[in-house]
């Protein structure tokens, strides 16, 4: 398996959660946001390679590798603190619930799971010009033995 399957698989298990369309998910275009009131973002973030096996049969040595993908989930502020505040709160429940529906990523990885979710600060925005985004940032962590 590649990063490239770790991507699709995470995307997949995304949109099958069920909180986020097709629409809603980007690994490689923020424009989408201009069309969602909310989206998620994702990036690849490392590669981790961990010895399992000293000098195995034929001088292989088993490895498991741990991709790690970046996400963000962004929130449109409309203008409303509370409403905004509100789907910050849910946002964090949707995403972790998504990705742990299926610890494989539809059959991608050997074992996936959130390692993080967090907020920068309570003042953290980003901008596209024309609107104002809330977001959190996340982190899987997908292992392939």
């Amino acid at each position: 398996m590649s990063i490239v399957s770790i991507r699709n698989g995470l995307v997949a298990t995304i949109v099958a959660g069920g909180k986020f369309d097709a629409s809603q998910v980007s690994t490689c275009d923020l424009g989408i946001s201009e069309l969602c009131a909310s989206m998620v973002f994702l990036q690849p973030a490392r590669l981790a390679v961990t010895p399992l096996t000293m000098m195995a049969g034929d001088n292989v040595r088993q490895k498991m590798r741990t991709y790690s993908v970046f996400g963000l989930v962004l929130i449109k502020d409309m203008g409303d603190p509370t409403k905004l505040l509100s789907d910050m709160w849910t946002a964090t429940d949707d995403i972790f619930d998504s990705v742990n529906r299926d610890d494989t990523l539809s059959g991608a990885a050997c074992a996936a799971y959130i390692a993080e979710i967090s907020r920068p600060s309570i003042d953290s925005f980003l901008s596209n010009g024309a609107h104002d985004f809330g977001y959190l940032t996340f982190r899987v962590d997908a292992q392939i033995f």
